[in-house]
């Protein structure tokens, strides 16, 4: 949820303001500290799962495209996963 409004633009105190009014038991402190590490986490991703994450959408697309009839964005889609590997 934090991370949500960090990534929707909103502000340190807009944060702390919201936690006060939806989970009034939660330590603001705390929960940014643990935001910042699961940033940290996100910030270093495993380049192979990434990778593999993007072949496997790449291939979602491919089929959805060609079932649709949409050939043009199946071959770039095709190709796409091409470069990749």
């Amino acid at each position: 949820m934090v991370i949500d409004w960090l990534v929707t633009g909103a502000t340190e105190q807009q944060i702390r303001e919201a936690l006060a009014e939806k989970y009034p038991d939660a330590e603001p402190g705390q929960v940014m500290a643990d935001v910042q590490k699961q940033l940290a986490i996100a910030g270093r991703p495993d380049v192979d799962a990434v990778k593999g994450w993007v072949l496997m959408a790449y291939r979602q697309l491919f089929a959805e495209m060609k079932q649709v009839g949409d050939f043009k964005g199946a071959l770039q889609a095709a190709k796409e996963i091409y470069n990749i590997v």
